[in-house]
């Protein structure tokens, strides 16, 4: 989901005298990206109101009583909808059909004038939704294809009578922020939600939505501050319009400046979209692999629990397709005025969807579990992956934490200078299937030395929008044999005090036994992977059946 919140942005157009005055940099948009909210995963001003809606998450589930895990990581489990993965023995995937609606709900929208100028402006003014040509369509699907194309996707533009499909509206701006993208109540804008993330793809029908109107009521909203049409555009995007400031040999017409911007905005919109509905997190744009978190500074390594000390160096995370404002410092030039590709990471999940293969908590502690080479395809258009394969070794643990202090495990061989990776995920799964017993995640890697001792590596319990646990970029110390431990942690990070010192509550301090019981079990997905750069070439495909 991608949503950009631009608070009050524009109040510094109301300025005395022409736009013409001013540089382009007064006239920027703050983006801040609201994401953790629209994704179910409140924001909380004080560790109290943390603490509160943790009460009322246990109180409105009750402890326990989670449906059974299967494969493709939903209650569905292996009942659910045809196309999971390959799973536990199931079988292969069907064909994941895309309806593509350009024409969604009223051809009109309501574009507030407080976001020109400041919270006290009422009223708003009616503009008309952007007009999507034969030619605009078709570069848009033709961008969703290329970006999917690796894998079993269908894009269709009318609707199927049968079957499961997913719908991806734009122009979704009738009821925004409450079934529709557009400008909110509350000041922001939405560009797109996709309504679950959903890891395996058990859920094919999902609707995503999708808003690129921004762009066109720049344009409108230039007569306010004086300016010449296209120069709200220009300076927010980086597109030059013919015009409007220093002509360079690049610059187009108003026309085609907004076109441009509106058909990046749908295509990498829809895709990062649709990507959510298939499992894809926003950290899944961190990239390379290796390079820890991204380059811009955002999110902060204090955002992670323990605080992240793997360094900043990702600085291709922005090219990514799910990168976002908050969760990557993604700009809206970035957005609108860039043909974004997918990272490494996602490719990871898009193969594990098609080919993954998923083990039980019981093979795993047992050793019967170790990661296994995936087939994935390269993805990367631009960077340190872009010329040659990425191999993988992959496995998925789908369990469950039954008691208070159980902890899985996962053993497997490793060399040194190797990358690893890990998410637990959990938290997310349970904010869009109800029937999904929701635990905490914790995540402890081990050297194991030759008398069994074990030796700590890493660990996190949580990541940066949820409190599902990732860990990013561990590079392994030394050849041998490792394990990592997946548990329910005893303690909750609730953010960072005005000293900025970590805020660490017991669970059981926070509700008593059964409200740690509660948040201490549960079902999991645990999603591990090696990741190394080889020369040569590798799958161009894997989606669909085998020959």
């Amino acid at each position: 989901m991608t949503t950009r919140v631009i608070p009050f942005a524009l109040a510094t157009m109301a300025v005395a005298g022409t736009a013409n005055a001013q540089t382009p940099g007064d006239f920027e948009l703050v983006v801040i990206n609201d994401c953790i909210t629209e994704c179910g995963f409140p924001q909380f001003d004080t560790t109290e109101e943390a603490i509160e809606w943790l009460r009322d998450q246990a109180i409105a589930d009750g402890v326990g009583g989670g449906a059974p895990t299967g494969a493709g990581g939903s209650p569905e489990g292996a009942n659910g909808p045809a196309g999971i993965g390959l799973g536990l023995g199931l079988g292969l995937n069907a064909p994941q059909t895309v309806f593509v609606s350009f024409e969604t709900g009223e051809p009109t929208f309501e574009a507030p004038l407080s976001l020109l100028f400041g919270p006290s402006a009422t009223g708003t003014i009616t503009l008309s939704d952007y007009v999507y040509s034969p030619a605009d369509r078709e570069a848009v699907i033709s961008r969703l294809e290329a970006d999917y194309a690796p894998y079993n996707f269908t894009f269709v533009t009318e609707a199927p009578t049968s079957g499961d499909f997913v719908t991806l509206q734009f122009n979704s701006n009738d009821n925004p922020g409450s079934g529709t993208a557009g400008f909110l109540p509350t000041g922001g804008i939405l560009f797109g939600s996709a309504g679950e993330i959903d890891f395996g793809n058990d859920n094919r029908s999902i609707v995503a939505i999708n808003d690129a109107n921004l762009w066109p009521t720049l344009n409108a909203f230039d007569a306010f501050i004086g300016a010449p049409q296209g120069f709200l555009l220009e300076a927010n995007t980086g597109i030059d319009v013919a015009g409007v400031l220093s002509d360079g040999p690049d610059a187009v017409s108003l026309e085609e400046a907004t076109r441009t911007a509106v058909i990046n905005q749908s295509a990498n919109t829809g895709a990062h979209e649709l990507g959510h509905g298939l499992g894809l997190r926003h950290y899944d744009a961190f990239g390379p692999i290796g390079g820890g978190l991204p380059a811009t500074g955002v999110p902060e390594p204090v955002a992670f629990f323990p605080f992240f000390d793997g360094g900043q160096n990702a600085d291709e995370t922005t090219l990514h397709l799910m990168s976002s404002g908050a969760s990557s410092g993604l700009s809206l030039a970035e957005a609108a005025n860039s043909d974004r590709f997918f990272s490494e990471r996602s490719a990871i999940k898009l193969a594990i969807n098609e080919r993954g293969r998923f083990v039980t908590d019981e093979q795993a502690n047992s050793g019967q579990a170790n990661l296994k080479k995936l087939q994935v395809v390269n993805p990367i258009l631009e960077g340190q992956n872009a010329d040659g394969r990425i191999d993988v070794r992959n496995i998925v643990v789908e369990g469950t934490i039954d008691t208070l202090g159980e902890i899985d495990t996962l053993t497997f061989r490793a060399k040194a200078g190797e990358v690893f990776n890990a998410e637990m995920i959990s938290d997310v799964e349970s904010a869009f299937f109800p029937e999904w017993d929701r635990m905490l995640g914790k995540l402890t890697l081990f050297l194991q030395e030759r008398d069994g001792t074990l030796v700590q590596v890493a660990t996190n319990d949580d990541e940066f929008e949820s409190f599902d646990a990732f860990m990013l970029d561990v590079t392994l110390p030394e050849d041998g044999t490792y394990v990592l431990q997946a548990e329910g942690p005893a303690d909750l990070f609730l953010g960072l005090d005005g000293d900025g010192n970590p805020i660490v509550v017991p669970l059981v301090a926070l509700g008593g036994p059964e409200f740690e019981e509660f948040f201490r079990t549960g079902q999991y997905i645990l999603n591990a992977y090696i990741v190394e750069s080889k020369n040569g070439r590798g799958p161009s495909r894997i989606g669909g059946p085998r020959r």
